[in-house]
C-alpha cells in the first residue's frame, strides 16, 4: 500500500502516530510525508527543516513534502486544500492521516478540514492525537499497538526533533510516554506486558483497504531513498 500522513509543522505526525508509521514501512509499506509549514515560530527555520528530513529518514519514508504555509497563520481551508488535493491526486494512497479536527491549534484545526476535503476520494482517513488535542472531544476507536521497543523507535524519531526538546515549552518525551502507556491500558487491562498504543479517530474507514488497494493495482514499488519536495 501507500500512505500519505500529514502534519501542521515538523514532529506533528511523529508524535502522533509514529509507532503506526513505522508498522508501515515494516509492512512493506509506501510512506509519504506531508508537512505544511516549517513551524518557524518554534524556532530557526532551516533547522526545524533540517530535523524534519533526519526524521523522514529515519522512519524510511519514501518521500517527503515541505509546503510553506506561514506558522500559526495558516489561509483559509481552501487555499491549503488546493496544495493537498494536487499531493493527494499524484500519490493516490490508500490511507492518509492527519490531525484530529477537534484541536486547540488553529494551524492544526486547519490542516485537518483542508485534508478531510482533499482526501475525500481516500479509502481510509485516520486522524492521531497532538498534545494540543482537545481531550474531551476525542474518543478514539483504533489503536496501533507497541511494545517497549516500538515505542522506543517512536522515541528515537522524536528525539531527532532536539530544537523543540530544549524549548521550555518544547517537546515532552515522558508525558508522550505516559500517554501512550495510558491508551496501552486502555486495550489490554490484563497484560502483564508493558504496553504502549497509538489512538485514532476514523474520518472513514475501509476495513478491507489494502485488499482493495491491491486489487486496482494502485501500489507502486518502495525505495530506501528520500525524496524531498519542496514547494514553495
Amino acid at each position: 500500500m501507500k500512505v500519505v500522513v500529514i502534519g501542521a509543522h515538523p514532529d506533528d505526525y511523529e508524535i502522533g502516530a509514529g509507532m503506526r508509521l513505522f508498522h508501515h514501512v515494516e509492512m512493506g509499506d509506501e510512506v509519504i510525508g506531508v508537512i505544511c509549514s516549517a513551524g518557524e515560530k518554534a524556532g530557526d527555520y532551516e533547522t526545524r527543516i533540517k530535523e524534519a528530513i533526519l526524521a523522514a529518514e529515519f522512519i524510511g519514508m519514501k518521500q517527503l513534502y515541505i509546503l510553506s504555509f506561514p506558522d500559526t497563520r495558516f489561509p483559509d481551508v481552501y487555499n491549503m486544500k488546493d496544495s493537498l488535493e494536487e499531493i493527494i491526486y499524484n500519490e493516490n494512497p490508500s490511507v492518509v492521516y492527519t490531525h484530529f479536527p477537534g484541536d486547540r491549534h488553529q494551524d492544526h484545526r486547519a490542516t485537518a478540514m483542508a485534508t478531510a476535503i482533499a482526501s475525500r476520494s481516500t479509502l481510509s482517513i485516520l486522524t492521531y492525537q497532538s498534545p494540543s488535542t482537545d481531550v474531551a472531544s476525542f474518543q478514539p476507536h483504533l489503536f496501533q499497538i507497541g511494545l517497549e521497543s516500538d515505542f522506543l523507535k517512536k522515541q528515537q524519531a522524536i528525539e531527532i526533533y532536539n530544537s523543540q526538546i530544549e524549548r521550555s515549552h518544547g517537546v515532552n518525551i515522558e508525558q508522550i510516554k505516559l500517554d501512550a502507556r495510558y491508551y496501552g491500558s486502555c486495550i489490554n487491562r490484563y497484560s502483564r506486558d508493558a504496553l504502549y498504543a497509538e489512538p485514532f479517530c476514523a474520518n472513514h474507514f475501509v476495513l478491507n483497504c489494502r485488499e482493495i488497494y491491491n486489487d486496482q493495482s494502485y501500489g507502486r514499488s518502495s525505495t530506501k531513498s528520500l525524496t524531498l519536495s519542496r514547494l514553495l
